[in-house]
């Protein structure tokens, strides 16, 4: 058995959040049905049939039916959602695995509108439809990332000053030139095209929320010469930093 057969009925029956107290251990029962469980905070631990689990943060666990559970063991005040369902099982590679992982900031919206639908005595078909969802986006599989989005996750995470196209090429040991090839033909810039307009981005942000001088506001835009930001913010804006900060100032609120 690899999983729940996503090709068989699945029957929906509760749903709820749950938050442990401290030093609650899970619960001792026989269990007639299966259990979703999605840890979002602390450590759930408990035993099935002897055998005993740690369901961590953005980690989820399905407990079989029929299964006598125990929680021997204390938990560390997790925090999670729980789903009460019947199925069946499968070993086709399209199963959904007993064990794996979740992105809570991706599901978090999902999940806590299923314990809300299922505490205001929704409709089934409501309740099932979005069960179904979260069943659909836990046994999607994450395909490899390209080295172009990569090259952007990695920009897009980093401090802007820290960044430049050697620094780049270095870390993901390409040339300068496949580099830029990569990158252009698909975000349809060069990296350094790219990294100059977050730059420029972050520097209007400052400009129109903050009083810091032009030199400080540079500076935390990631760009190491006062002269270079100039030039740059003036090319892409038509107005010095000055002048667009006191455009802002000046223009009506709508």
């Amino acid at each position: 058995m690899k999983g729940i057969d996503l090709n068989k009925p699945i029957e929906f029956l509760h749903s709820s959040l749950r938050f442990f107290s401290e030093h609650e251990h899970h619960i001792t029962r026989f269990c007639k049905y299966n259990v979703l469980v999605m840890v979002f905070e602390g450590v759930l631990r408990f035993a099935e049939d002897g055998v005993e689990y740690e369901v961590h943060p953005g980690e989820y666990h399905i407990q079989k039916a029929m299964r006598y559970q125990t929680g021997e063991n204390e938990s560390s005040s997790p925090k999670y959602l729980y789903v009460h369902f019947n199925c069946e099982y499968s070993d086709d590679n399209n199963a959904l695995p007993f064990r794996g992982t979740f992105d809570f900031s991706q599901m978090k919206a999902l999940m806590y509108e299923l314990d809300k639908l299922s505490h205001d005595s929704a409709l089934l078909v409501h309740k099932t439809a979005r069960f179904y969802e979260l069943l659909l986006l836990l046994q999607k599989k994450d395909l490899p990332k390209s080295n172009a989005e990569k090259f952007i996750n990695f920009i897009n995470e980093s401090d802007l000053s820290d960044i430049s196209l050697e620094m780049l090429c270095e870390r993901f040991h390409f040339s300068k030139n496949h580099f830029i090839n990569i990158f252009k033909k698909q975000f349809g810039v060069t990296p350094t095209k790219y990294i100059n307009s977050l730059k420029i981005k972050q520097a209007k942000y400052l400009l129109e929320v903050t009083s810091d001088t032009l030199d400080d506001i540079a500076q935390k835009s990631g760009f190491h010469h006062y002269s270079h930001f100039y030039k740059l913010f003036c090319r892409e804006t038509g107005l010095s930093p000055a002048q667009w900060r006191k455009k802002k100032y000046t223009e009506p609120l709508l």
